[in-house]
């Protein structure tokens, strides 16, 4: 299992930077459609939080449409065509990746007028001259 980075004295909660860890790796790839999560007990044991609120995260995670529970077999993230095949899902799927990368910056102290402006660059970098 990849490593996980909280940090208590950030003055973000806990349950906060586990959900935008989590949410990342799915948006990302890390975590493919089917992929099977650690168990709720697992996480909290590698993450050195409480199991509830590791239940909380998985909920919310949930809720937003990242993941699902299929009782008896575990948590998963959600296969491609559940919530990536119509424009509206690739839509809906923008707007948490937009949230989560918004509560991360927020998170820094990084301004969303920087953020703008790092992102122009890095797209006027990438465009061929």
């Amino acid at each position: 299992m990849s490593d996980w980075s909280l940090d208590g004295s950030s003055g973000v909660p806990l349950y906060v930077q586990l959900r935008q860890q989590i949410i990342s790796r799915i948006i990302t790839g890390e975590w493919p459609p089917g992929f099977q999560l650690p168990t709720v007990r697992q996480l909290a044991v590698d993450v050195r939080i409480n199991v509830n609120t590791v239940s909380k995260v998985y909920s919310q995670v949930e809720q937003e449409g990242f993941i699902v529970t299929q009782k008896g077999k575990g948590t998963f993230v959600r296969s491609e065509l559940s919530w990536r095949q119509s424009a509206q899902g690739r839509g809906e799927e923008l707007q948490q990746f937009a949230k989560l990368v918004k509560e991360m910056a927020d998170a820094q102290g990084i301004s969303l007028g920087e953020l703008m402006e790092v992102l122009t660059d890095m797209r006027n970098k990438e465009r061929p001259s």
